[in-house]
C-alpha cells in the first residue's frame, strides 16, 4: 500500500454517499431524502468539500441514515478518531481486502470474509440471486473509490464501501483500474 496525501473525514464523508448515490439499494433512499430537504443532486455527485454548510448536510445525512455520527448500525463500534488517507493499492493488495463482518458476507464467502471465495461460489451457482453476469455489468463503466480501513499495523484490511464492487473485482482481476 502507498499512502497518497491525508483525507479529510468530511472527503471520505463525500466519496461514500456519492459511491451510494448510484446504488439500487441506496440511492433511492439518498435521493428521497435529497428531495424532503429541497436539495440538488449535486451535493452528492459534485461535492463541494470548502463548504462548511454542505459538509455539515452530508455528515448528517449519513448519519440519518446509516447511523455515522453515532456510531450506529455500519459504523457501530467504529472509533471516533480515525486517520483517514487517500491510499493506492496493487490488484494483490486488493484482492485480499476483507469484508466486514455481516451475516451476508459471511455467509457468501464461507465465513473466511474473502471475496475471492465469494467470487468462485457465484461462478459455481451457490449464491442465489448472484450472477457472473451482473458483477461483469457493473465494471463496464468507471467505479467509485472503495473505502477500506485498517488498523495502525496494516495487518489486514477491511471494506467500509464498495463490497459488490470489491466482489466484482475479485470476480474479473484483470478489471481492477491500475
Amino acid at each position: 500500500m502507498r499512502i497518497l496525501r491525508e483525507a479529510t473525514e468530511d472527503e471520505v464523508v463525500a466519496t461514500f454517499l456519492r459511491a451510494e448515490l448510484d446504488s439500487s439499494r441506496y440511492g433511492p433512499v439518498l435521493r428521497k431524502l435529497l428531495d424532503r430537504d429541497g436539495k440538488e443532486v449535486e451535493l452528492l455527485a459534485g461535492p463541494d468539500l470548502t463548504d462548511p454548510a454542505a459538509n455539515r448536510y452530508r455528515r448528517g445525512l449519513l448519519d440519518e441514515y446509516r447511523g455515522f455520527e453515532q456510531r450506529i448500525g455500519l459504523f457501530g463500534g467504529f472509533p471516533d478518531q480515525v486517520d483517514w488517507h487517500r491510499a493506492a493499492l496493487n490488484r494483490g493488495e486488493v484482492l485480499e481486502i476483507l469484508y466486514i463482518d455481516w451475516d451476508w458476507w459471511l455467509e457468501i464467502s464461507e465465513g473466511t470474509r474473502l471475496p475471492k471465495v465469494a467470487a468462485d461460489r457465484i461462478r459455481q451457482g451457490e449464491v442465489p440471486g448472484s450472477t457472473m453476469e451482473e458483477h461483469r455489468m457493473l465494471l463496464d463503466s468507471p467505479q467509485p473509490e472503495l473505502i477500506v480501513v485498517t488498523k495502525p499495523d496494516r495487518a489486514k484490511f477491511v471494506c467500509l464501501d464498495g463490497h459488490y464492487r470489491l466482489t466484482a473485482y475479485a470476480m474479473f482481476p484483470e478489471l481492477l483500474p491500475d
